[in-house]
């Protein structure tokens, strides 16, 4: 069934009668000239200038002592750590001591992963995260059983 079928079908449940059709279609003409003729009215023309006046007249927000302390350590530490390090007799070592680190760290992560390939294969890490899927279920019920206070179930002998 097309669109204008059902749009015919629901006019005539509406309007049984041929003049009552046409006032309703006309009505609906009417209706949807008010809508179109309603829109949003365009901002004044002076809008943006009110609005740039408010935004000027927006007293600046003052850095505090504080933030400029600060700001100020920060910078200087930085500096300090930097050139210290750029300064220090072991500076030509420093790369060599951080490639050093990551190989090593690679080796614990190998290892890390092998502790956990064993503990899976062995199912054990699967049945510890079953089980304390299951207690914290429990428990989480539990805790809403009693936050819920005693029932007013009756004692039937």
């Amino acid at each position: 069934m097309s669109e204008h079928d059902e749009l015919s079908k629901l006019i005539a449940e509406l309007a049984p009668t041929e003049a009552e059709r046409e006032l309703l279609l006309e009505e609906h003409r009417q209706l949807e000239k008010d809508l179109l003729r309603l829109a949003d009215p365009p901002p004044p023309p002076d809008f943006l200038s009110n609005v740039m006046a408010k935004v000027a007249a927006q007293p600046r927000r003052a850095i505090s002592r504080a933030e400029i302390i600060s700001a100020s350590s920060l910078v200087v530490g930085l500096l300090a750590i930097g050139g210290f390090v750029i300064l220090s007799p072991g500076s030509g070592t420093l790369g060599v001591a951080v490639a050093q680190a990551v190989i090593s760290l690679r080796g614990w992560l190998v290892g890390f992963g092998s502790a956990l390939e064993a503990v899976w294969a062995t199912a054990a890490l699967p049945l510890s995260a079953s089980l304390l899927v299951t207690l914290v279920g429990c428990l989480t019920a539990l805790r809403r059983l009693v936050a819920a206070g005693p029932s007013e179930a009756k004692v039937v002998s």
